[in-house]
Order: C-alpha cells, then structure tokens, then sequence
C-alpha cells in the first residue's frame, strides 16, 4: 500500500514543474558528459546554451578534469550514475568559452579559466549536501575580471520498484569582485530520471533574483541530458564484481 501511495503521489512534483514553465522568460538546453579514468580521475565536458522567446542569446561549451580524494563511506549511491560514494572532497580545473550570437544586442566572447573546490556531507534522511567553491577567471571583450559562486546543494535519492530519481534543491551567489552591481542569486529546485545505466535526464526550474538595474528576476525552465562513462577496464571489473 505504501509503495502504491508513493506511485500516485510521485508526478506531483512534475506537475509543480510544469506550472512554473508557464511564467519562465529563459529555456536552458544543455548536455553534460562524464568519462571516469579511475577513482580518482574524471573527464567533464559540457555544452549548453540559453534561450529567450524565440531565439538563442548565448552558448557555452566546456572541458574540466575532476580529482576526488578523501574517502567518505558513509554515504552510499549504489542505484546513481555518478558512483562516486566513497570520495568526500573533489577539485575541478578547466576551460569554458561562452559567445553570443553576432546579431543581438552587446554581443560578447569570454574565455573562462575555472577552478572548484566540492565537499560533500551526510546528512539525517540521507540527504546528501555539497557545498561548492568556484572561481571563475574570466577574460572577455572589456577585460579580466574574477568571479566567486558559492553554492549548497541538497539532494536525496529515491526509487521504486521500477523507476529511480533523485530530487534537489541548491541555493546559489555570484560574486563579481570590483562590481557588486552585477552581482546575481539563484534558487533551483529539480529533478533527476535514471533513465539506463549511464544516462540520466534531469529537469528543473530556476528563479534570479532583482539586484540593481543591471540585473533583473528572471525565470529559466532546464532540460539536461547526463551521459556517465568509465575507462573500458573500469567497466568490466564493475560488472564482474
């Protein structure tokens, strides 16, 4: 009976989801790839773009390296993707460059440096908490400038008899040194799908809150497309095992 409730009460959220579509201004389309060497090497790439009424305003693609160090057994994801249970603390290095549409309004280039450092803790119903330390090293059109993106998530796995899922929530600052002017927060609430063993599709709404005239609330649906792979030798003694 238990499980049966859960089912039936389980597209709640989408419809929730689904509403706040509705009044959203920006559509995020974006691809993310993983490629595990070993337990402590990963290979990210991702590519996304944003879009606005009818047209793209801008688009991205990036390459970083993760290093995970630091065992943490506790916290176990034995149905996720991810696998990455017993790393605690991981740091991320890479290179993003991100451009306009020649066409708009003030269009721009950047070339983007990254650097990222990523604790993850257990907390009570186990749910799993990030906290995330990113600087971005930014070189655009009008010159260099820093930005820090201080970020908490939480999220907590869940599954039925046939579906697995993840949902989440995680709370977001933009700090621009030198001009806090445009300086943004977000909030994002969404949902992950395993959809096979090294896809998962996830799904969420995010909210930008006003800051100056320079920055306005904004709402943006998201649609992400995750692809998991491991090193061909990994592969095989995860299976066997």
């Amino acid at each position: 009976m238990k499980k049966l409730i859960f089912v039936l009460l389980f597209p709640t959220p989408l419809i929730g989801i689904a509403q706040l579509v509705t009044r959203t201004e920006e559509f995020w389309p974006e691809a993310k790839i993983y490629y595990k060497f070993n337990d402590k090497f990963r290979l990210y790439g991702h590519l996304s773009a944003t879009r606005e009424n009818t047209s793209y305003s801008e688009g991205a693609i990036g390459l970083f390296l993760d290093y995970f160090t630091y065992p943490f057994a506790k916290f176990i994801r034995q149905h996720h993707n991810e696998e990455l249970s017993k790393r605690y603390l991981w740091f991320r290095f890479g290179y993003q460059y991100s451009m306009s549409p020649p066409e708009i309004d003030n269009p721009f280039k950047e070339s983007m440096l990254v650097t990222e450092m990523n604790g993850r803790y257990d907390l009570p119903w186990d749910i799993l908490m990030t906290v995330k330390n990113r600087f971005d090293w930014r070189f655009k059109d009008d010159g260099f400038s820093v930005r820090y993106r201080p970020r908490i998530d939480f999220e907590k796995d869940l599954h039925t008899e046939f579906l697995f899922f993840t949902p989440y929530l995680h709370v977001e600052y933009f700090v621009n040194f030198g001009n806090s002017s445009i300086d943004k927060f977000r909030t994002q609430l969404g949902l992950e799908f395993k959809v096979s063993r090294t896809v998962i599709f996830e799904n969420y709404w995010n909210h930008q809150f006003a800051n100056s005239p320079y920055v306005s609330d904004v709402d943006a649906y998201g649609i992400t497309v995750k692809l998991y792979f491991v090193k061909h030798g990994r592969k095989k003694q995860r299976e066997n095992n």
